[in-house]
């Protein structure tokens, strides 16, 4: 192997072994990447004291922890997630958080987390906000009519805006409409992310290609 090829060889291969480990410090999956993806501000079979619950989705194919992360809004608002226990979302799991636990007042819903009397959603407006304390890392902001009475609001698509957001289709527990803990109307399972290391190897190649055909031009007579 000419002198050349072997130092080409030499530094794609740094290249491979560079863009690998960047890639998977740098894009380790976070709160930031969970879909708030249904939201019930408004029951009707129970009070909303009782019957109040927000679902996650987690997209990416890594667990998500949210241990410590602060839930809340603009106002009082605030409950922080106990960061001395491991509370998890599963690749490609559903997970609801919900202000009462007990299926047998909250209306029927099976909740994961209980975040109890600290986070409330208004009927009317209202901002549902994921942090560390300091930094913000997932929110969604919603205003009058977006929580009809009876119905949760199911998020359509991958877009986070409340305009991409309807009404349940579904009913659950005492009747009023809504999917905690399942795909609604739009299945995100459905949707399959690309492994990050799969897109880093696919850049350390189209680097290979580059250099195949500088040499190639280098070398044509």
């Amino acid at each position: 192997m000419k002198l050349f090829e072997l130092l080409c060889v030499q530094f794609i291969a740094f290249l491979s072994l560079f863009f690998l480990s960047a890639f998977s410090v740098t894009h380790s999956a976070s709160i930031s990447d969970l879909l708030i993806t249904e939201v019930m501000a408004n029951p009707l079979a129970v009070s909303d004291a009782r019957g109040e619950w927000l679902e996650l989705f987690n997209p990416t194919q890594q667990s998500i922890n949210l241990s410590g992360a602060v839930l809340s809004d603009s106002g009082s608002g605030e409950h922080i997630i106990p960061g001395d226990t491991s509370i998890v979302i599963d690749p490609g799991d559903y997970f609801v958080l919900a202000r009462n636990g007990d299926t047998a007042i909250n209306g029927g819903v099976v909740a994961d987390y209980v975040y109890g009397s600290d986070f409330s959603l208004s009927n009317s407006s209202d901002e549902i906000i994921f942090s560390n304390g300091s930094n913000e890392l997932l929110r969604l902001d919603y205003g009058p009519g977006f929580a009809p009475s009876g119905f949760s609001m199911e998020l359509i698509n991958a877009v986070m805006l409340p305009g991409n957001y309807a009404a349940s289709s579904s009913q659950y527990g005492l009747g009023d409409w809504g999917s905690p803990g399942s795909a609604g109307s739009f299945n995100f399972n459905s949707i399959t992310p690309v492994p990050v290391p799969g897109a880093a190897l696919l850049m350390s190649s189209g680097l290979i290609g580059l250099v195949g055909l500088g040499r190639q031009r280098k070398f044509r007579f």
